[in-house]
């Protein structure tokens, strides 16, 4: 657990953002970073006034979304330095879910914290809550449940993830939030105990104060409720939610349990035919006072509604991403406008959509959809009597119920490209006074479709990139979204850096002009730990851009690297750390010694040293008996027994099971004392889950390695 940010300090020196404003990638365009949410204003008929909800970088807006040249749209931060969360314990601005209330009152719901099951998925301190279209802002942290005599106490938002907010149109003064696990939140201890839950909330004056529904199954029995015992650790999150206007009726899914619905959003029932057969009260129970099994399968469920048909459809994976398909609850509405209802009264999830081109099949695995934990997100679009089914995995596709739901990949993220959309789609937002207008949301930014993505012709067709407009100068021209996981600079110059980016691969820049500018991608793949040759080379340039050890290196004079450069082939890789880094999910630490610049160091579940690409890496390992270094070689590592450890002065801890060794260790970093940078889930960790030797490592493995 790590300790809550520190306000700002005193002083007068000043910072300045020094980038990048953007990223000129090699595939996409311009991106810029993750939209994890996108709401439209249902009272601006022009459908210009556009939210967003970024990983990282709050809330944005645009007034002129819809602007019929591209290049004209500007969006700009909205919660950037507000007083809302200055001294808030566990503040931070990354927004699950962004939401605007019907009616043109000016408010405006922002979820802080993100659900998409990521290490860099960050948790939230409550709900940021407008009057004034964005204005400004105050914050909500908990529930009124006790305050107003419905619970036993109240329950808090710290520590959690918002994975969306529906309103009624009956009465737009009910909201319903769907608060779920931000899995940095549950990496860092952040959840206050007994306290923080994840969960339905509902409220009734128009999200100024929150109380915890009711969830009850079929035998009677809660699965949560405000006079409920608690359920630990942090409630059963709840990972979608909808209001359908022609059934009347919020719908919402909940981790390992099913799907639910409720009128009043205050007391939920569950959905008597579930989506597909995996549902059962068997195979999901109650589990009063805890979360439900994982044997349930439903880790991950995504709900939309075509709000003229009242349809609605449910897309579920399970803990493993095995899909449970995407299934349709066929309203059969008869009459018109206020008279209009469903002839099929009950609602019943019985017509499956076939999905299985959605779905990767490999040697001995089930239909999966990759990274369904991760983004998982549909739309159903009006069009006449039709509706277009809109399906975001790493991709997104598009199929027609008219003509037999057959799917269409329109992005092609990482074969042809032919779209120049960002891979890993999140967000899905289309307008309802003109649903052509639909805007997509994923790692890399965002882009817009004027014509509901009608793609037409062969897949990979040349003209598909006609049918997106790419949005990031707009974003670009007013900040910065990117998500710098490693940052490396030149010994000679602040100007020129090196930043991995995540999904958005390894950007840089040269000699760069004074200010927030865009940078250019110069090594695509993941954008792991980077680092700027510190001798008196200060353009070569060092990246890790895959899991496990993957490090490339470029050579420019005076000037940035280009992804040509760096070649297809890693200097330093899997054969000079024995293989270490195979059981490795993320790309491996590595640095300079800080004493010597000419050596290269890389951790995985262990520290390597070597001379960059010129020479190969040394294992330096603390032996477990006091008496100092095992596994020397060409005398690097240091004999310095220690009355504390044995191993050259307590720094840090190292995790029982390193390498199989079954024991705990201690881990020194290098000459100097320097440390690793750290990853995105904030711990100095060399590894993540399992390690490099293909031991279960934990998640804390920090420390220090003291080299001759």
């Amino acid at each position: 657990m790590f300790p809550a940010a520190m306000p700002l300090a005193t002083g007068s020196a000043a910072w300045t953002a020094a980038g990048p404003a953007a990223v000129n990638s090699i595939s996409y365009g311009l991106v810029t970073g993750r939209i994890s949410s996108i709401a439209l204003d249902p009272s601006d008929v022009s459908g210009n006034t556009v939210f967003l909800g970024t990983t990282g970088g709050g809330v944005w807006k645009s007034q002129n979304a819809a602007a019929s040249t591209a290049s004209s749209v500007v969006f700009a931060p909205m919660t950037d330095g507000i007083g809302a969360l200055s001294g808030v314990f566990r503040a931070g601005v990354s927004v699950g879910a962004v939401s605007v209330q019907p009616g043109g009152t000016g408010v405006v719901l922002a979820g802080l914290g993100d659900p998409n099951d990521a290490l860099d998925s960050y948790y939230g301190a409550g709900i940021l809550r407008s009057t004034d279209g964005g204005k400004t802002w105050t914050l909500i942290q908990q529930s009124m449940d006790l305050e107003d005599g419905l619970g036993l106490r109240d329950y808090s938002f710290v520590g959690e993830g918002f994975a969306g907010f529906a309103w009624s149109t009956a009465n737009v003064q009910l909201v319903v939030a769907a608060v779920s696990q931000a899995y940095g939140g549950s990496l860092d201890s952040a959840e206050i105990s007994g306290s923080s839950s994840e969960g339905l909330y509902y409220s009734v004056d128009g999200g100024a104060s929150w109380h915890l529904a009711r969830i009850t199954d079929p035998n009677g029995v809660d699965v949560q409720g405000p006079d409920d015992s608690f359920d630990y650790p942090d409630g059963n999150a709840a990972t979608s939610v909808v209001w359908n206007p022609v059934r009347r009726v919020f719908v919402a899914s909940v981790r390992f349990h099913g799907y639910y619905l409720s009128t009043d959003g205050m007391n939920w029932t569950r959905v008597p035919s579930q989506p597909g057969s995996g549902l059962t009260t068997g195979k999901c129970p109650t589990e009063a006072g805890s979360v439900g099994v994982a044997g349930c399968p439903i880790f991950r469920g995504s709900l939309a509604v075509n709000p003229v048909t009242g349809d609605t459809f449910a897309w579920t994976v399970d803990a493993f991403n095995q899909d449970q398909g995407i299934w349709q609850d066929a309203c059969a509405i008869a009459g018109t406008g206020s008279a209009a209802a469903c002839t099929n009264q009950t609602m019943s999830f019985t017509t499956q959509v076939g999905a299985t081109a959605l779905e990767t099949v490999g040697a001995g695995e089930n239909a999966t959809i990759a990274n369904g934990d991760y983004n998982l997100t549909l739309a159903a679009v009006p069009s006449g009597q039709d509706t277009l089914l809109f399906a975001g995995d790493d991709d997104l596709w598009r199929c027609s119920l008219a003509n037999g739901c057959v799917w269409r990949n329109t992005t092609n993220s990482t074969t042809c490209i032919s779209a120049q959309v960002g891979e890993y789609q999140h967000a899905l937002g289309w307008d309802t006074g003109n649903p052509l207008l639909m805007y997509v949301g994923n790692d890399s930014g965002l882009w817009r479709s004027v014509d509901d993505v009608a793609e037409t012709g062969s897949v990979c067709a040349t003209t598909d990139g006609a049918h997106f407009q790419n949005l990031n100068g707009g974003i670009a021209a007013s900040g910065s979204l990117a998500e710098v996981e490693s940052l490396g600079q030149s010994a000679l110059t602040t100007a020129t850096m090196l930043a991995g980016l995540g999904a958005n691969g390894i950007a840089g820049i040269a000699n760069a002009s004074t200010g927030l500018v865009k940078w250019n991608e110069v090594l695509g793949g993941e954008g792991g730990p980077v680092a700027a040759d510190q001798t008196t080379h200060s353009n070569n340039w060092y990246a890790n851009n895959a899991a496990g050890v993957s490090i490339f290196y470029c050579t420019a004079a005076g000037t940035a690297c280009t992804p040509a450069g760096f070649g297809t082939t890693p200097v330093i890789g899997e054969t000079q750390v024995a293989n270490d880094g195979l059981g490795m999910d993320y790309p491996a630490e590595f640095g300079f010694d800080a004493i010597d610049p000419t050596q290269m160091l890389v951790g995985t579940c262990r520290v390597w040293r070597g001379g960059g690409y010129r020479r190969g890496l040394d294992e330096c390992e603390c032996d477990f008996a006091g008496t100092g270094w095992v596994r020397q070689r060409s005398g690097l590592c240091r004999e310095q027994p220690d009355p504390v450890d044995g191993c050259g002065g307590y720094i840090g801890w190292g995790r029982s099971d390193l390498c199989g060794h079954g024991r705990r260790s201690r881990w020194r970093w290098f000459g100097g004392r320097a440390s690793l940078p750290r990853n995105d889930d904030g711990d100095r960790n060399f590894v993540r889950e399992l390690d490099g030797c293909g031991a279960f490592a934990g998640n804390e493995q920090r420390g220090h390695v003291q080299l001759a």
